[in-house]
């Protein structure tokens, strides 16, 4: 196959600009740190890009999550009943669920291949968000078991 019939990769520039492609058409594999930093980045340049608009329903979701961290907050500081202190965490996971059916929309218009990483981030995100869950529980019942002395 000569070069000129080799495809290029595509990439929509997030700034409107020419994208770079670069020498052999193939973008280059790097370390997994590296690809955090640049993959911070790129989401950084994306959203504050001036071709990208964002919906009501993203700002509703901004001002839920602020609305549920402030809630969280108040249910750990007063002092009420267990009852009163669950709301606000029924509250967040609600918020939570209607964020992710909010973004879950952008999956039709996405490759194949980006609709696979994308759940795949998705479910890693979920495993993690399991298991850390567990870790803060198990440590809870661990130090409410040890009793208060210690600490």
């Amino acid at each position: 196959m000569a070069e000129a019939d080799v495809p290029k990769p595509e990439s929509t520039p997030v700034d409107g600009g020419a994208a770079a492609v670069p020498e052999g058409g193939q973008f280059p594999r790097r370390a997994g740190l590296a690809n955090l930093f640049l993959a911070i980045r790129h989401i950084n340049d994306a959203s504050v890009a001036e071709n990208v608009k964002q919906r009501f329903s993203d700002y509703v979701t901004i001002v839920l999550v602020i609305m549920c961290i402030l809630s969280l907050v108040m249910a750990v500081s007063v002092n009420v009943s267990p009852v009163l202190k669950l709301l606000p965490l029924l509250f967040t996971v609600g918020s939570v669920v209607f964020y992710i059916i909010n973004r879950l929309g952008i999956m039709i218009s996405l490759t194949a291949r980006q609709a696979l990483i994308v759940w795949q981030i998705l479910v890693a995100g979920f495993w993690l968000g399991v298991t850390s869950a567990m870790l803060v529980m198990l440590a809870c019942f661990y130090f409410v078991s040890q009793g208060t002395t210690g600490l």
